[in-house]
Parts: C-alpha cells; structure tokens; sequence
C-alpha cells in the first residue's frame, strides 16, 4: 500500500519488500463470484508481474478469463499458455486476428459467468484487496453499475491520481482515469458493450459516457488500488490521446451524446439509513482461503497518530515476528488514517470499512471476513462497534476466542468508555487485557473478576527509540534551532483529552516570562486549528512551531532533537508518547493520571495532581522553568528515564506476554465456555448496535464521502474563527467606545469647571450689586462730603472688580 505523503513507486504490489499474507484457495472448483477480464496483446514478460498481482489477491473465488486479442509475439503466445496450465480458474480465449480492446474485453464479458467483472490490462497490477473491495462495494450499494479506486501511475511515468467517478464533470473534457475497474456485467450488456470501431484509444472513454447517457454511473472507493503501467509510447500507440486529436474525438462523443453536456450526468441517490434498519445476514460468497499459519483479526477505530494505534503498530509488528498473519478491521472514519501505511508494511489485510461499505452491511461483512480467513482469535483494541456487535460475533462463531485490549477509562464518554463496555461484557470475552495495575483496579471495582483481567504494559523497543546524537544536529538544523536552545515536544492527537489549551497557555506564560525555548508540536486533530489560531493571535510563532500530522518515524527525529517531553493530558493510561520520549533521553512532564506513576518516578520525570486549568498551567510553568533554567539537571533525569524504560519496559516482553495470554484465552475458551447466545438474541443486538453508531451519523451517504469530517470541522472551525474575529472586532469597537467615552467625559468635566467658575461670578456679581445698593441707600442719607467720600471709595472698589 502505497504512502500518499511519502510514494514509493518501486515498492508494486508484487515488490519483495511488501509483507506477505497467504491468500490461497481452500477450493478452486468453488463457483467464481468476481470474473477478471484482461485483454492481451504482444505484452511481453512484464504479464508475469500482472499474473503475480491476481494470484496475490486476498479475493480468490474468481475466475480469469484471458482473451489473446491475435498476439503474435512468440514469448507471449508461450507465457499465456502456461500460465493458463497453472490453475483451473483461468480460461484463455485465441482471437485468430488482432480485433482491438473493445472487441477483445466484449468477447469476454459474454463469457463471463458472475455478475461482476473487473477489468484488468495485460502490464497493470492490482493492490492485495482491490477485487474484494470492489466487489463487496457493489453488493452494499445495487444503486451503482461500476467501481473504481484512486490509481498509481509508474514505470514511465510516476504520479498519484486520487480522481474516480466522483469528479463527474472532468470526464466531459478528457478521460482522467484508467480502464482498471469492476462493471456490472449487466449494465454492460444493457448500454451495447464496448464500441468495437474506436481501436485507437479512449474505448473506455466512450464507454463511461455511454454509460452515463442511460442513466447509470460508477462509485469510488477512495484507496489506492490499482498501479497503472506509463511507457514512453503510449500516445504513440493510442492516437485518441494526443493533444491535436484529442478535440477531434471530444467532439464527437459530445455530438453523440450532448445531453451529458447540456443537462449533466445523472444524480445517483444513496437511500438513507432509516432507524432501527433490517440489517441483512446473508454471504453472498464465502471466499475460503487456506490457513497454513496462526491468525487474528483485529477491530480497530482507525488507523491514526496516537498512543493506542501506536500500540497497536507495535502489536501487530510483534505477532507479525512470531509468525502469525493479521487482519486488521477499521469502523470509523473521523481521523485522517495518517499511520495506514505504518500498518500496511505488516500486512495487506486491511479494511476500513465505510471506505467501501454501507454501515448496514458492517456485521454481515465481519461474518464473511471470519468465515473467510479463519482467525484462531479476535481481538477488540477500542472498537465501539466491536463491543456492539459481541453478541452477534459471538452467536456467529461460538467456537472463536474473544479478547479484549483497553489503555484508558473516560468518565466523560459513555460512563468509562471502552473499560466500561469491558466490564459489560464479561458474559461475552474470554479476556480482558489492560494496560496498568490502575485500569485493572478500576474495572474490578465495577464488578469485573480479577481473575478475568490481565496486566500488560505496552513497552518500547529501546533499540530503535534511542538518543541518537547526530540525529540531534540534523533535525535542529533542519528546523533552524540552535544546538542549544531548550525544546520541548507535544506530540499525539491534538484533542482536548490532551489539553492543548494548557499548552498552549504554559507555552504564552513561559514566552511572557522572557525564556527562550523552542516547542514543537507534533500531531493532528479537532483541536488543531484552535491552536493555531492561538499562536497566531498570541505572536508565540517565534516559540512555537506547528508541524500537523507526521510519520512515526518522524515523531522518532523529533524526540532526538527536544530536550522535554510536555504532554499535559486530562486522562491518560499510560502514555506510550512518555514510552518513547524516556527511551529516548527525554524528560516527560505531565498529569498523575490513569497508570502514568506506574511508568514514570520523580528521578526522571515530573507528574503533577490535575486541578483547574489556572492551577496545572502555573504547575507546569514552574516545572518547565526550572527545567529549561538547568540543562544539566534536564540531561540527568533524561538519561535516568532511559535506564529506566531499557530495564524494566522492553517491547518484546509485551510481545511475549500478550502471545502468552492470546494463548491461555484459547484454552479458557474450551475450559470455561461462555453463555450460548441465540441467533433471535444476535439479531436484535446487530440492529441496535447499527441504530447506536447511527445516531451519531448524519446519514449513510456521509460514510461515503472519507473527507466528510474534514469539511464539516473545517466548516464549523472557519464559523468559530469568524465569531472568535467578530468577537475581537466587537471588543475593539467597545474599546474605541470606551476611549471615546472617557474623552467626552473629560469634556464635560471641562466644561462643568466652567460652568461652576461662571456661577461663582454670577454670585460674586449679585453679592457686588447688593453692596452697591446698600451704599447708594447709605449714601443718601449722609452730608456731601460723605457722600464724596464714599463714593471715591466706591469708584476705586468697583475697578478693582471690573478689572478681575
């Protein structure tokens, strides 16, 4: 499975470095469910690698009809006969002459005897569970006629196309796709086959069109799934494709049929899942596939960056050691499965369900994948629709061992999360297996034997987590950071059981307090863009570096570089990223909580009592101040964290141990049998488990669309960064207000000043012209040199007054 962030385009479906699964049939008289059509012609010894692909496909009850459209190449001639000898399921049919794709690929499809075709050209190849997906996407959705992955272009030419039938409209200008895909043989027969007449290219083209113009079109199951063979001729050899002819051909498929560009293609209406659904039980095939090895099948959430799925990648890589082939199972699609192709270099198996699947369909599509690959085990690692759908597992396969793996309880979520759907299900787990003393303690106080439950920390290869110190200068470097500027690490699944709140504000006190200091910030999530608004409106992109979603190898270089490990969780069991950071050198810091002082001691590390957000950001401040202020003690506890993980938590012990108790749940199995569960008991409790899981979806069709999530929270994320803008908009108005306000106000108090020193003249006014009254009066009633007398001194008076 190719890496879309990181291609490798030799590493094809039939590379020696892909992991290996052994898809054989137990039957091959079965009767084919999928037929392959592939047309040749004078292709050559690179058929070999297109022959390897088939009989590598985790689908095996087909049939492979091979129609040698008039080759004359004598090596090829020779090659497809003995390839036909090879296995009864392929059927070679001569063309005397060279009749072009389109006749060859009709030939064939009248052949044909399953309602499935899926078209393969002579030099492509196929990803291990392209047939299977396909196929189990058309029997979950009879609303569409045809099927296609994203595909790989390599050999001439190297590139990802992650474009399908989804893009409608591009297919009214060029064809964008290749022919590799699965038709329903019907619809092939009702629109007229293959247009025999176009043998220079762009028949599928036609084809897709025609399609279209009688009201069917195709789905896509967003994977990379097929490899398509790019060759330096290959305009040379199909005309159709040039640039100067291909107008001319455009043309005229818009001349037959322009109702596509007048009115557009038909609308393809997926029927919503109505509550409390009949869910559908029967297998259409049973795809039996020889056990030559012991197996398990794993239900998993997703395939994302976190301390569990990291688990689960050192899990598999184990088991994968000693022997055993895994099948890996995901229900839900709310993360970016930024790790699946970390899962894939162990094995092929892998299925994210709503990828190609309605949600209806889940529980019969797990019968057949037991049924099919015959698990000695199952295994739940925090699966929500796995505990739903115990009761229906365990009514389906009696027989089979069910074990459970839980790393944290969440009082928040469900009343304990998975821990408490654990205790719930006693009556239907042959096991329980937790990650600490602390979680087992938790799960016995609800009423869980302790003799049900096993211990097993989840470890760390201490060989490949190590400080490497080269690898120190390099990512500093590479991230222009000062070989000795204190780094911090916070990394995992930017959510709010992180707290990157917290972090973000014991980062803006640190900054604050005139520290410098690097922080990375390793991981993707809801809370992402939160956090990026943050230090933006904070300037602290000078402290902290933002990185999203990164490999595991990449969290590995960047544990080198820091010098503390910061995650400051609400809840945790034990954090592997602590595993990791301690292997490595590095100092952890973070919250007492789940198991955590089981793994970490105050030699080398700090863990503080959860309280308010006001009072861990103060705690963690003073923890990684002082860290940051004394490089030497940071190296001390870092070097102490490393004895301690190399001594006491190596990765192969998990491995040993969870092996050891995968094995005794095999022997409680038939020891101590569970309750029989009835098949009305199963049914009842399938249907409530699809009416739980959706509840919590807005409709099937979202469970097509894997970038649904992405939009909505950046739909909903973009609104509360416009009212986070509106809000700061109001406050700066308020603020401008305010300013106003106390400018005005200062007015006024002018302007009151004034007033009031005006009313002191007016009384000082009235207070004068009452005494000159009185005078006038006393003046009359004196002698003429009084009334002199006083009335120069009343003069005198008066100026002074005037004067002021």
């Amino acid at each position: 499975m190719i890496d879309p962030t990181n291609p490798n385009y030799a590493n094809t479906p039939v590379s020696a470095l892909r992991p290996v699964f052994d898809y054989i049939p137990s039957d091959k008289s079965a009767p084919p469910a999928v037929t392959i059509l592939t047309a040749i012609y004078n292709t050559g010894a690179v058929f070999l690698e297109t022959v390897r692909s088939v009989f590598s496909q985790s689908f095996q009850q087909w049939e492979w009809i091979i129609v040698n459209d008039g080759s004359t190449n004598l090596e090829t001639l020779a090659m497809l006969e003995q390839v036909a000898s090879t296995d009864p399921r392929i059927r070679l049919i001569h063309l005397e002459s060279n009749k072009g794709p389109g006749a060859a690929r009709n030939i064939g499809f009248r052949e044909a005897a399953t309602p499935y075709v899926a078209l393969l050209d002579s030099d492509d190849l196929l990803e291990p569970t392209a047939i299977e997906k396909w196929y189990w996407f058309l029997e979950s959705h009879p609303e569409y006629a045809f099927v296609k992955g994203f595909f790989i272009g390599f050999g001439g030419a190297e590139f990802l196309r992650n474009i399908s039938f989804e893009a409608k409209e591009v297919f009214l200008e060029r064809n964008r796709i290749n022919f590799t895909s699965m038709i329903r043989k019907s619809v092939h027969e009702e629109v007229g086959e293959f247009d025999e007449e176009i043998r220079d290219g762009a028949e599928d083209w036609e084809f897709w069109l025609r399609c279209a113009n009688a009201g069917y079109w195709g789905g896509n199951t967003p994977e990379y799934l097929d490899w398509y063979r790019m060759r330096e001729t290959n305009y040379d050899r199909w005309s159709n494709f040039k640039e100067e002819i291909l107008p001319i051909f455009r043309a005229k498929l818009k001349e037959r049929y322009p109702r596509l560009w007048e009115q557009g293609f038909p609308e393809i209406k997926l029927q919503n899942l109505e509550p409390y659904p009949l869910v559908p039980n029967d297998l259409p095939c049973n795809n039996l596939l020889k056990k030559q090895k012991p197996r398990l099948l794993m239900l998993l959430p997703w395939f994302d960056m976190g301390g569990a799925d990291k688990f689960n990648l050192d899990f598999i890589e184990q088991f994968v050691n000693k022997g055993w082939e895994i099948t890996l199972v995901a229900t839900i699609m709310e993360a970016k499965s930024t790790w699946l192709s970390e899962f894939s270099q162990y094995t092929p198996d892998i299925f994210m369900l709503p990828l190609f699947l309605k949600l209806v369909d889940y529980p019969r599509f797990l019968r057949y994948l037991i049924t099919s690959r015959q698990p000695d085990a199952i295994i739940l690692s925090h699966s929500e629709l796995g505990y739903h759908l115990l009761p229906f597992l365990r009514a389906s396969f009696p027989e089979l061992p069910i074990i459970d793996y839980c790393h944290i309880e969440e009082e928040y979520w469900h009343n304990g999360g998975y821990p408490r759907w654990s205790v719930e299900s006693e009556d239907l787990l042959d096991l329980h297996i937790v990650n600490s003393h602390h979680l087992k303690n938790w799960m016995v106080k609800r009423g869980l034997p302790e003799e049900r439950i096993r211990v097993c920390y989840i470890n760390i290869d201490a060989e490949k987590w190590k400080p490497l110190p080269e690898k120190k200068i390099t990512v500093r470097e590479q991230l222009k950071i000062d070989s000795e500027m204190p780094v911090l690490l916070y990394a995992g699944r930017i959510t709010a059981q992180k707290q990157p709140k917290v972090f973000a504000k014991t980062m803006l006190q640190l900054a604050q307090g005139g520290l410098e200091f690097k922080a990375l910030v390793a991981g993707d999530g809801p809370d992402l863009e939160w956090l990026r608004a943050f230090v933006d409106k904070h300037n602290l992109k000078e402290q902290v570096i933002l990185l999203g979603a990164v490999s595991n190898e990449r969290v590995k270089e960047l544990l080198n570089a820091a010098d503390i490990f910061f995650l400051p969780s609400a809840m945790e069991g034990i954090s592997l990223a602590f595993f990791e950071a301690m292997a490595t050198g590095v100092v952890p810091v973070g919250a007492a909580v789940g198991g955590q002082r089981e793994l970490v001691t105050e030699e080398c590390g700090f863990l503080i009592q959860r309280g308010n957000e006001t009072d861990e950001i103060e705690k963690y401040t003073d923890i990684l101040s002082k860290l940051i202020k004394e490089p030497a003690l940071c190296r001390q506890m870092g070097n102490a964290s490393r004895e301690r993980v190399a001594t006491h938590f190596r990765l192969e012990e998990m491995g040993n141990r969870m092996e050891a108790y995968v094995r005794e749940a095999l022997e409680w199995h038939t020891l101590y049998p569970l309750p029989t569960i009835t098949p009305k008991t199963a049914a009842a409790s399938v249907v409530i488990a699809i009416e739980c899981i959706r509840k919590n979806e807005p409709n099937d069709n979202y469970l097509k669309d894997k970038t649904w999530l992405e939009k909505q929270w950046k739909s909903w994320m973009k609104l509360a960064l416009d009212r986070e803008n509106w809000l700061l908009e109001m406050k700066s108005y308020v603020d401008i207000l305010v300013e106003d306000k106390n400018s005005f106000q200062q007015e006024i108090d002018k302007q009151e000043k004034r007033v009031q020193a005006a009313q002191r003249k007016l009384e000082e006014q009235g207070a004068w012209a009452r005494e000159m009254e009185n005078t006038l009066v006393a003046l009359k009633s004196r002698p003429l040199y009084r009334l002199q007398t006083g009335l120069g001194h009343f003069l005198k008076s008066s100026l002074k007054r005037l004067k002021r």
